[in-house]
């Protein structure tokens, strides 16, 4: 299938360039898929749409402050990398600058006037970084780093606020190069709304990098590498995921990450608690085994997001709904508006 198909305009005024003051006051499009519906409503509201047979999934993992600015040894000039992953207190894996090339053995100068060096390359923009002294620390990259905004927003120059809302208000482990962004529109009155339904939920973790962020470059979508991104799932929250397939409820995972994450894990139908890695990519045709639906934004153009959320409604018809969207001026991408597939 050609790339292609799922290249479209957003008119600049509909992607969204900051949150909203209440998380939950975005808006929310449902789309009912047996009745081909589509509903326009609010994420505070999403209750309304559920009833105690659905059992919603949310990713709790929690952004780094990952954006570093650097300066190449060699020539003195500025630049900056994007943290995927820290290895060890030594060794991180990055993405470098696009327009700057990074040779093996390249010096870098950190902000703290700290020396690292290219140690190997994943490929010609990831690399793996290796400093001399045991600095890459959360406390380190809490002093130096910044929120790793994506570039469609303000350049992505985060400021203070984005430290609070590029986050889920559940997030816990840290690890994630980028949000989880469908979970930034839950707020506390939501997950009240969801316990007085007894809809219940439960929580994994994918630490989100370059498997869930890289736009598709190849011109069909078959063609595409997902880069590895790795997930854990404890005991508790293994044992009610395996409780709601037992009960035959209507998971609903909140994110392509929390849904890539039930997918990877599920196998000879159960969830596998504990560490696991995926390089999962999800595109038409695919048979979800465990997700009866999705929540989710509005993603970019020729994303893997976006070929996943194809997968379950079909092409056609998604293009049909993003095109609805955007008559409707619904905000798009991290900070934008959600939609709801049940």
């Amino acid at each position: 299938m050609k790339t292609d198909l799922f290249d479209f305009e957003v008119p600049e005024e509909l992607i969204a360039q900051s949150p909203l003051e209440n998380r939950s006051d975005s808006r929310l499009l449902v789309y009912y898929r047996k009745k081909d519906l589509i509903i326009d409503s609010f994420t505070k509201d999403i209750s309304s749409f559920l009833n105690n047979d659905y059992f919603l999934v949310f990713n709790n993992s929690k952004v780094i402050p990952a954006r570093l600015k650097i300066i190449k040894k060699e020539n003195s000039r500025d630049g900056e990398i994007l943290i995927l992953k820290i290895i060890d207190d030594f060794t991180i894996e990055v993405i470098t600058d696009k327009s700057k090339k990074y040779k093996l053995s390249t010096e870098i100068i950190l902000p703290d006037g700290s020396i690292c060096f290219v140690e190997k390359d994943i490929d010609q923009f990831v690399k793996i970084i290796k400093s001399k002294t045991s600095i890459f620390t959360l406390n380190y990259l809490e002093k130096y780093g910044s929120v790793p905004l994506p570039p469609y927003i303000k350049g992505g120059n985060a400021d203070n606020y984005d430290k609070e809302r590029y986050q889920t208000i559940y997030s816990q482990y840290y690890g994630s190069a980028a949000a989880p962004t469908a979970g930034l529109h839950f707020d506390q009155n939501i997950f009240s709304s969801l316990d007085n339904k007894q809809i219940s939920y439960s929580f994994v973790c994918l630490n989100v990098g370059l498997g869930t962020f890289q736009p598709i470059y190849t011109n069909n979508i078959e063609e595409h590498k997902i880069h590895t991104e790795e997930y854990f799932i404890d005991n508790s929250n293994a044992q009610k995921i395996n409780e709601a397939i037992r009960n035959k409820k209507n998971i609903i995972p909140v994110g392509t990450t929390s849904l890539r994450t039930l997918e990877s894990a599920y196998k000879e139908g159960s969830i596998l608690e504990g560490f696991g890695k995926t390089n999962l990519y999800i595109y038409p045709p695919y048979d979800f085994k465990i997700a009866s639906g999705l929540f989710t934004n509005f993603h970019t153009p020729k994303s893997s997001l976006l070929v996943l959320v194809s997968s379950m409604v079909g092409v056609d018809k998604l293009f049909e709904i993003y095109k609805y969207a955007i008559q409707k001026k619904y905000r798009f991408f991290s900070y934008g508006d959600a939609m709801l597939i049940i």
